[in-house]
């Protein structure tokens, strides 16, 4: 667990480890995914609440917010003409099965890859 805290964008992150506790729910499925689609995984990219699957340039993001706790977004990201694209992929409820937000990702690496 972190001892300490990060302002993000107004917001005092993972004061009371809210941050691990939301991705150890998940982070065997996000790693499985990453592992499957053939990405880098970054956890808590820059310290966010962001964990990141890297395919080149391109990547997908599996991010939580506090003020939905039980939600993850996955969102693809790939660069066209040296700008962002993004692509909502969905949202994954915590208390769904696994293999939904699985299937989420590999669906934002095809988008990111395509």
């Amino acid at each position: 667990m972190r001892a300490y805290s990060k302002c993000v964008a107004g917001t005092s992150w993972d004061k009371l480890g809210q941050m691990d506790a939301a991705f150890e729910a998940v982070a065997d499925s996000i790693r499985a995914a990453a592992s499957e689609g053939g990405a880098r995984l970054r956890e808590f990219h820059n310290e966010d609440p962001v964990w990141r699957l890297v395919v080149g340039e391109n990547y997908v993001d599996v991010t939580w917010d506090e003020s939905k706790p039980d939600v993850f977004t996955v969102r693809a990201v790939r660069w066209v003409d040296d700008k962002p694209q993004y692509d909502t992929v969905g949202e994954f409820e915590r208390d769904h099965d696994q293999s939904e937000l699985k299937s989420l990702i590999a669906e934002g690496l095809a988008k990111a890859s395509a």
